[in-house]
């Protein structure tokens, strides 16, 4: 699933200002720093030999990929969102859109354009969910056939393909150093702490990590609020400044789990904790007890490592913040929750008595 998008409630107006404001300055500070660690893309650079992607980066848990198909096809389907009004103003500015088309020959404009057009299209459909789109996808990523896409959306493999050598000549250099970068700086710190992290995770949802490596693909543009996982596979945005270290372990273990043997049976325990209170949980509730579960369980390790003084990612980004569901199921996290992760136990049962405490005080006090 994808993080939380800022609500549209007008009584939230001040907090999306804020954040907005927040996200605008960062992005400010890293374009101007020509020391950051991940650089923005560069809108145009000098012509280069098309090259076969780098080979995957591995942990024990993770695959961490940067491929230009994947990187085109969520650069496309993003830019085609802005073309049509539909990429928000608190999302990861398309810089190159500003700024790069000038300087393209006319035939590779000609060919962007309409490669463009083309996902233009799909931009009203679900990253997510949509089969069609997993498809092309999965086509792209090369763990599917180009056969398993739709006849409808063989346009889509069409277009990306016809753009693939302006992608690689004008921008892909840019966007693959910028998604080495980030692997780079995430890959030791998954090795080094995933194997205190997942169990910690395993005993809070109640599931169990899959056998094989989660694949992760690392993109310049992901989708609006920078990162999802959907079909076991998670998808970050390298350019989003909310995603950097140390924030981007939290979001490597958050998307992660989203994988069907986490999320479901976590979302079956919530079910059963607010069955005895005499509820059903509120339909968020699930995704935000991930948000604070995965920075309790990453601070926790972080400090184990000599580290102290991490904040959850839903605490730099405003996460938090966004409607007025999150003042009481913080505080009842904090009284319930948090004490179990910190606990570090591995029991069921006090792992469902924590939640059916968080349950009864936020059906008793929704807010």
């Amino acid at each position: 699933m994808a993080y939380d998008r800022p609500p549209t409630d007008p009584a939230n107006t001040l907090t999306q200002a804020t954040t907005s404001v927040r996200r605008l300055a960062a992005r400010t500070a890293i374009a101007v720093c020509a020391a950051a660690m991940l650089p923005l893309p560069a809108p145009a650079l000098a012509q280069t030999v098309r090259a076969e992607p780098a080979g995957p980066v591995t942990t024990g848990r993770f695959e961490l990929r940067s491929d230009p198909r994947v990187g085109l096809h969520h650069f496309l389907l993003d830019w085609a969102a802005a073309d049509a009004g539909q990429w928000p103003p608190y999302a990861q500015p398309i810089v190159e859109r500003d700024e790069g088309l000038d300087e393209l020959e006319p035939a590779e404009r000609s060919t962007w354009r309409a490669a463009v057009e083309a996902y233009g299209a799909a931009v009203d459909r679900s990253l997510l969910f949509d089969e069609g789109l997993l498809a092309v996808r999965d086509w792209a990523a090369g763990t599917g056939s180009q056969e398993a896409v739709p006849d409808e959306d063989r346009p889509l493999v069409e277009a990306l393909e016809a753009a693939l050598p302006v992608y690689e000549t004008r921008w892909w250099p840019a966007h693959d150093a910028q998604n080495r970068a980030w692997i780079g700086a995430v890959a030791p710190a998954l090795e080094e702490m995933e194997e205190e992290i997942v169990p910690r995770l395993e005993a809070a949802y109640g599931g169990r990590w899959p056998a094989d490596r989660i694949p992760i693909d690392v993109v310049a543009y992901a989708n609006p609020v920078g990162a999802y996982s959907t079909a076991g596979r998670v998808t970050v945005a390298s350019g989003d400044p909310d995603a950097r270290m140390p924030q981007s372990v939290e979001i490597v273990f958050h998307e992660s789990s989203h994988v069907d043997p986490l999320e479901v049976p976590l979302r079956e325990a919530l079910a059963r904790a607010y069955g005895k209170a005499g509820a059903e949980p509120p339909d968020r509730l699930w995704h935000d007890v991930i948000f604070v579960t995965t920075g309790e369980v990453t601070r926790l390790v972080f400090a184990g490592h000599g580290r102290p003084g991490y904040r959850h990612y839903g605490e730099t980004s405003g996460v938090y913040a966004r409607g007025p569901r999150w003042a009481p199921e913080l505080a009842a996290f904090e009284r319930h929750w948090l004490p179990f992760l910190r606990s570090g136990s591995t029991d069921a049962g006090e792992r469902d008595a924590a939640l059916e405490a968080v349950a009864a005080e936020l059906v008793s006090n929704p807010g």
